[in-house]
């Protein structure tokens, strides 16, 4: 096969340099794999010689959108021969790109959690605010909009809730570090501080709603002071809770609840964090062992 051919084919096709470049470089790899591995010509490939070879570039480590480019590649070139009848099937028509692997949500440790806690200083309105901020953020997974937006009449700390509007009111409740730490902003700091009426949970320190840059202001602050190399934003505290959750046995039904999620298929996106350890917990919880 002249494959000076089929590249002028493809530029018939007015595909760019690039992916022109692309095609040949992936089936003239293929060819010398098959040559290798099979002594075959590219005329005698099945469905099967296709499938080894990408098997042998996942072993390789090469990456999803590599190997869908390879499919793609092939599945273009087979074609090109089906239509000059130099073959009778196209051995690629019926495989499939693989799902893109992704990429994993950035999250902060227990431990890490348990040192941003202690940063802030609780003799302050500033510190025991944050502190409540924190620690609100980390433990109901609350996105930094519905953070933001929370008023005092939506919590109830004698009950440990949170209400949380939106297009489908929820309610989550509060840990005991946060439910203390909401209640000690509340009324030895915020209520002294800031008489003046003021619907809104947080506040800054003129008295006004805490915006979105407030937030990411005072988690910027404390990401300095932990000397910490990971990012530090409300997403990442949101991402902790969904982990730190699943991986102390939570179903995906209760935090796809818990943190007003669309579907349990955006809950599923936090597994690939999680570090199960199946012979410690089958010891635990499984009845006759």
């Amino acid at each position: 096969m002249d494959m000076m051919i089929y590249k002028k084919y493809l530029t018939k096709r007015n595909l760019s340099e690039n992916t022109i470049s692309s095609y040949i470089y992936d089936v003239e790899n293929f060819r010398a794999y098959l040559r290798a591995e099979y002594d075959l010509e590219i005329y005698k490939t099945k469905k099967a010689h296709i499938l080894t070879y990408l098997v042998a570039m996942q072993k390789n480590g090469k990456s999803s959108s590599t190997i869908s480019r390879t499919i793609s590649a092939l599945k273009n070139f087979f074609s090109y021969l089906k239509n000059e009848k130099l073959i009778v099937d196209n051995p690629a028509v019926s495989i499939h790109s693989p799902k893109q692997i992704k990429k994993k949500p950035s999250i902060l440790t227990e431990e890490e959690i348990a040192e941003l806690m202690l940063l802030p200083d609780k003799n302050t309105f500033k510190g025991i605010r944050d502190l409540a901020i924190l620690e609100l953020m980390y433990s109901s997974g609350i996105n930094v909009s519905e953070l933001i937006n929370i008023k005092i009449s939506q919590t109830n700390l004698s009950a440990g809730i949170i209400s949380i509007a939106g297009d489908k009111e929820r309610i989550i409740p509060l840990s005991k570090y946060a439910s203390n730490a909401i209640d000690i902003y509340l009324n030895n700091f915020r209520n002294i501080k800031f008489a003046k009426d003021n619907e809104y949970l947080f506040i800054n320190i003129s008295g006004e709603p805490i915006s979105r840059q407030g937030i990411w202001k005072i988690l910027k602050s404390y990401k300095k002071k932990m000397n910490l190399k990971k990012e530090l934003s409300p997403q990442i505290l949101r991402n902790s809770f969904a982990v730190h959750m699943l991986s102390h046995g939570a179903d995906l039904g209760t935090l796809q609840e818990l943190m007003g999620l669309s579907s349990i298929g955006a809950a599923q996106n936090y597994l690939n964090n999680v570090e199960f350890k199946s012979l410690e917990v089958f010891k635990k919880t499984f009845p006759r062992v």
